[in-house]
């Protein structure tokens, strides 16, 4: 049986990755595949956008500037070099033109060797720095503390929520 839904963003089930699926913890998933795909937008046309595959769950996450510039600057241009690597992402509120959204953010990987802080760029706005760390200590992913209502579709098989 099913859990009831306790967000809205799980009344509206899809292939991929919404902030209302993390519950509000960090979620650490490994890189399976990246590739691009024409989606379409509000407007009505397709846009060809990057498209991040996980292991352990069906569940895709569709690239925006921010998190392409956050995981470009953690694991490198070479987008097949980013396959096997670990992502901690984080739900977060951020402005999307004038409206306040929620979003998935990269908190940084438990690959990387140190902290690092990231320029980051985007058309008409003023460059901003974002810190990314490194989100383990002792060999092992972080993975979020699960309650009775989380949705199993929501969790991946070593216990992450998504």
């Amino acid at each position: 049986m099913t859990a009831k839904p306790t967000h809205y963003d799980e009344l509206f089930p899809g292939r991929f990755l919404k902030a209302g699926l993390f519950k509000g913890r960090p979620v650490t998933l490994r890189i399976r595949d990246v590739d691009v795909e024409a989606l379409p937008t509000d407007k009505g046309k397709d846009k060809v956008r990057g498209v991040i595959s996980f292991d352990g769950t069906d569940k895709q996450l569709v690239l925006n500037s921010t998190n392409g510039q956050c995981i470009r600057s953690m694991f490198g241009k070479g987008v097949r070099e980013w396959i096997g690597k670990r992502v901690t992402f984080v739900p977060e509120t951020d402005m999307f033109g004038s409206k306040r959204v929620d979003a998935i953010r990269v908190k940084g990987s438990p690959d990387l060797e140190e902290d690092i802080t990231v320029m980051i760029e985007l058309p008409r706005k003023k460059a901003k720095p974002r810190k990314l760390y490194r989100t383990e200590s002792a060999g092992r992913p972080s993975a979020p503390e699960l309650d009775d209502d989380t949705p199993p579709e929501a969790v991946n098989e070593d216990g992450e929520v998504l």
